[in-house]
């Protein structure tokens, strides 16, 4: 019985990791910085490893700027790299760059009701 219960502990731990896990979520800053205000986010693209090697992906369709991340996330693994997501903001070539989180199935950019781009992967 003893060892049953220790069984059913790990188990529990292993599916609330995973769980975890499948939250996992990035966006980017509004911002590049706190003291930056004045440079809004303006862009997103996603790269299949860092993204100065720039191997930029291209969106899904025309219509949207969204990226369906399955295949490309396959890729990355093959390769022992990530996903990254650059951030371009306006006025300025500071950047911010992100790495996805492999359990992300999605990546998008597109604009809230205040008209602010949003970009994140989740």
């Amino acid at each position: 019985m003893k060892l049953w219960n220790k069984h059913t502990l790990f188990t529990l731990a292993v599916l609330s990791l995973a769980r975890i896990a499948q939250a996992e979520s990035i966006q980017c800053p509004q911002f590049p910085s706190l003291t930056m205000k004045q440079h809004a986010l303006t862009d997103a693209s996603l790269f299949v490893g860092p993204p100065k090697e720039q191997v930029e992906l291209m969106p899904d369709t025309d219509k949207d700027t969204a990226w369906t991340l399955a295949d490309y996330q396959d890729e990355a693994r093959q390769h022992k790299t990530s996903l990254y997501v650059v951030c371009r903001y306006k006025n300025t070539l500071q950047t911010v760059e992100l790495v996805v989180p492999a359990t992300a199935q999605k990546c998008s950019a597109s604009y809230d009701q205040h008209n602010n781009l949003i970009a994140r992967c989740q």
